[in-house]
């Protein structure tokens, strides 16, 4: 019966398990309990809250090097299996080598069982696979080697390891996860970052958007206790540590761990990738950034959450959690608006279709971001504009662009940038067109525009996702502007397309009355 009890409590109960029935290897070679350090413990109390509200798990786990996720991960699948009955793990990992030193870690922990009561017998086992009789329930490890990885089964808890280095990863990702499914199924994909693009990335920024079923977790490396090494009786933190450490209440001995794991490993980006202290810097792009980090840094600070989000279709404005419509500040009736507008093809994957609203001091009001048609679009932009007091609009007339200013002017929609050019060097005939020409001569005039009030701390921004973007919008090896494979510039383009039209916005109409007023003193007369 006192087993009974005990057993009750650790099948309730990781942290509980996982420190009197499993055993691990340390780095110095020593056997000892798996006793949860924080990182685990955060990762642990993500996942049961989510299992909770959402009846299955669906964690992307984004993290430094050496932070111990894939051993909390392996350890509570060897829980969930040990201890329920038809219940198949499946680990993938990026390696061979990888996925035998973590076949190796489950082994080591079924040899090392304490009590009989947690250790179903085995009916067989191979170099990648345990099958525990009694409970029909089986673990098994494979490695990302083809898209047919892990097919053919099904699977109640599945861990992805290092997913951001599998070779095809959507692919074979989209594979695994067919073979999931079920009430309180458990899914983990776990990866140090692997540059901006691919699978692992796009999922990790839509679920920070809130676009998915998925969570992201992250752990950055100062969570680590052995991430310090001792300072010197001469140290002095440089005025860049001295930021980093007010940012993220860091003390010298973690400065000294970042100042030496700089110098080993040749400069800050690499550093950022494999020690990341933020989602963002993790995923290291590979060109150069069109403005130094130091200054996004500085706009995603004077960054707050919008007041209102929702949506604005059918002539009607709606409060929506997901909504593609977000207003950071409500229209004033004495104040004169743009909006720079970005159009896409309108299919419900690909680039996004952008309008950023912008007050007369070039401040970030309100934005609209999503996937729609381009001939909707100029309805939706009507509406935004007439909010915002028939606001100057500036659509971007490249491609599909062309198709949402001719149903603002069907719409007759009073406030429209109109370019005007030239024809020919031996010609005075004025030519008139609407939208403006993004070309290789005036991309970067907005962008340099837009760079230059970054470098000046002045650039309005309210939007935490525009500086995700901004952050992976680089100059390439030609020289030329744009976004990191498998990033997007939607939000970016329509900004600095919306801070071109804040500098040729025609002058307000309306009339102003001046009036003469009598600045003599009323006692001397002076």
């Amino acid at each position: 019966m006192e087993i009974e009890k005990v057993a009750a409590k650790f099948k309730g109960n990781f942290p509980l398990y996982a420190k009197n029935v499993l055993k691990i290897v340390t780095k110095e070679g020593t056997s000892v309990p798996f006793v949860l350090n924080a990182a685990q413990m955060y990762v642990h109390n993500q996942l049961e809250t989510q299992l909770k509200e959402q009846q299955n798990i669906r964690m992307l786990c984004l993290k430094a090097r050496q932070t111990g996720i894939s051993t909390y991960v392996q350890g509570r699948n060897f829980w969930k299996v040990t201890q329920n009955r038809n219940a198949n793990a499946f680990v993938l990992s990026h390696l061979a080598e990888s996925t035998n030193a973590i076949f190796n870690m489950v082994k080591y922990f079924y040899d090392n069982v304490p009590h009989p009561a947690f250790k179903p017998p085995l009916a067989s086992q191979s170099a990648s696979t345990l099958v525990f009789d009694e409970i029909n329930s089986r673990y098994r490890v494979g490695t990302a080697r083809s898209t047919q990885t892990g097919r053919g089964q099904t699977n109640r808890f599945v861990h992805g390891s290092e997913v951001a280095f599998y070779p095809q990863g959507s692919d074979i990702v989209a594979g695994l996860l067919q073979t999931v499914g079920g009430k309180n199924s458990e899914v983990i994909l776990e990866s140090t970052a692997n540059g901006a693009g691919g699978w692992f990335y796009d999922q990790v920024m839509k679920s920070l958007r809130g676009e998915t079923e998925w969570i992201t977790c992250f752990i950055p490396w100062f969570w680590m206790p052995e991430y310090r090494r001792k300072p010197s009786p001469y140290f002095e933190a440089t005025p860049e540590e001295y930021k980093l450490a007010q940012r993220y209440n860091l003390d010298d001995s973690q400065l000294c761990f970042r100042r030496a794991k700089l110098d080993e490993l040749g400069g800050t980006d690499l550093f950022a990738q494999e020690y990341p202290a933020n989602p963002l810097e993790s995923f290291l792009t590979s060109g150069r950034c069109f403005v130094e980090d130091i200054h996004l840094t500085t706009a995603e600070n004077d960054c707050y959450t919008a007041d209102f989000l929702g949506d604005m279709r059918g002539g009607t404005i709606s409060a929506r959690t997901y909504g593609p419509y977000r207003e950071w500040y409500p229209p004033l009736t004495s104040e004169n608006y743009t909006i720079g507008i970005d159009v896409a093809e309108g299919l419900s994957y690909g680039d996004y279709s952008c309008a950023q609203v912008l007050d007369s001091q070039g401040r970030q009001v309100a934005c609209w971001h999503g996937h729609i048609d381009p001939w909707e679009w100029g309805n939706v932009i009507s509406q935004i504009g007439q909010r915002y007091n028939n606001a100057y609009v500036v659509v971007e007339r490249n491609n599909h662009g062309l198709t949402t200013l001719r149903r603002l002017q069907e719409m007759s929609y009073p406030n429209m940038f109109i370019e005007h050019s030239v024809d020919g060097a031996y010609s005075d005939k004025m030519t008139k067109r609407g939208g403006f020409l993004t070309t290789s001569k005036t991309k970067p005039l907005i962008i340099d525009g837009l760079a230059a009030l970054l470098r000046q701390g002045q650039s309005g921004i309210a939007d935490m996702d525009l500086v995700n973007e901004l952050r992976t919008y680089i100059i390439d090896d030609k020289g030329a502007f744009n976004s990191q494979s498998g990033c997007y510039d939607d939000r970016v383009m329509a900004y600095a397309i919306a801070l071109h039209g804040l500098a040729s916005m025609p002058r307000p109409r309306h009339r102003t009355i001046q009036k003469r007023f009598n600045t003599l003193d009323p006692v001397t007369g002076y």
